[in-house]
């Protein structure tokens, strides 16, 4: 078992290296060049009654609304934590499970138990993260109906 096992979690170890540094360089490389098309824009205005009259048009709001990029992204954090905690805990309780039914060897159990403790910390982690986001105002708690 160890044999198949190794190499895939070794190559499925690289992948992943190598997705986070590409995906990380390219949002870097993103904000940077909105970041300085931004600059580019701000820079042309020569007052700030000029600035107004601009931010009030549709263009403006919706130039407005791409400065303000990190505030819709809470939700979106919460909800991937929450997603792969689920996928940790059903990988982790199936390999637990096949461990049980004698269909693969202790190790694997261990790979399994391993699976569903990063599941649970994972949604501990979500359920964390929207408490400390509701006290600092990042999300809104909406009133029962």
């Amino acid at each position: 078992m160890e044999q198949i096992l190794v190499p895939i979690a070794v190559f499925t170890m690289i992948g992943w290296i190598v997705w986070v540094i590409f995906s990380s360089v390219r949002r870097y490389k993103t904000a940077w060049v909105q970041g300085e098309v931004a600059k580019t824009m701000l820079m042309r205005f020569d007052s700030a009654q000029a600035m107004l009259s601009y931010v009030e048009t549709d263009a403006g709001r919706k130039f407005l609304s791409t400065l303000a990029q990190e505030s819709g992204t809470v939700y979106g954090s919460i909800l991937d934590c929450i997603r792969w905690g689920i996928y940790f805990l059903i990988a982790g309780a199936t390999v637990c499970w096949l461990h049980a039914a004698g269909l693969v060897e202790r190790d694997a159990q261990v790979l399994g138990i391993l699976a569903v403790a990063m599941g649970v910390a994972l949604e501990a982690a979500a359920v964390v993260s929207y408490y400390v986001s509701r006290v600092m105002g990042l999300i809104k708690a909406e009133p029962k109906a």
